[in-house]
Parts: structure tokens; sequence; C-alpha cells
């Protein structure tokens, strides 16, 4: 099965996976920032937040950066969407925050690139 966000197969061309990020609440502890009671302060629920680690691969550098600008469209929207791992799992309402691409170019048969991608559902 093929991932997707928002409908978009971006990242195919190679291997990824998602995971993710701590869930629960987010809090203040006693005496800490604006908080000044003596006891925990509850503020909300923690975002959902998904981060992805993969590699793109393509026959050729043209090809690579073909893959990379129409990723880079999709993060500077801000584009928001399903989430769709390639088992199947989904998440409504997420937002691609960011991409980041490894500092290097691997060259051999095909091209390929790491890279990192952060999803949240912003609340």
């Amino acid at each position: 099965m093929a991932s997707t966000f928002a409908g978009f197969t971006l990242f195919n061309s190679g291997p990824h996976r998602f995971v993710l990020i701590a869930l629960g609440r987010h809090y203040l502890a006693p005496d800490a920032g604006i908080n000044s009671q003596p006891t925990t302060w509850d503020r909300n629920k923690l975002e959902v937040t998904i981060r992805q680690t993969g590699r793109l691969i393509a026959a050729t550098d043209a090809a690579l950066w073909t893959l990379v600008d129409a990723i880079r469209t999709q993060a500077e929207l801000p584009r928001t969407g399903t989430l769709v791992d390639h088992h199947g799992r989904s998440w409504a309402g997420m937002t691609l925050l960011r991409f980041t691409p490894a500092d290097r170019i691997d060259r051999g048969r095909v091209v390929s690139l790491g890279y990192e991608a952060l999803y949240r559902n912003l609340l």
C-alpha cells in the first residue's frame, strides 16, 4: 500500500517509516514559567505529532529534484490533510510542518536523498 498526504503520493519513491511522537497532556510543572502555583497546571492535550524518515530515490539528479520540489511546495503552503501510512493507518487534519533533506545526495545506480518530515495536528 502506498502512503499519502492530502491525497498526494510524495514519498513513495523509496523506503520510509512513520513514528508517533509523545501523546498525552501538556502541562507546566509547579513554579515553572507563568505557573507560580504549588501544583502542576494542566494546559490541554498534546497535538498529535508524527515524524517520517526515509529516502527519496530517482534515476537522475533532475528527477530527484523534481521530487524534492513537489514536497517543498506542500510544506510551504502549508497543506493540511489526511496522512496515511503504507500500512493503512490514517491521521486526519495533519499539517506538513517541515521537510528536512539530508546533508548529501548519494549516487550509484540510482540517486537518493535521506530526509525527515514532520507533521502535526494543529489544535
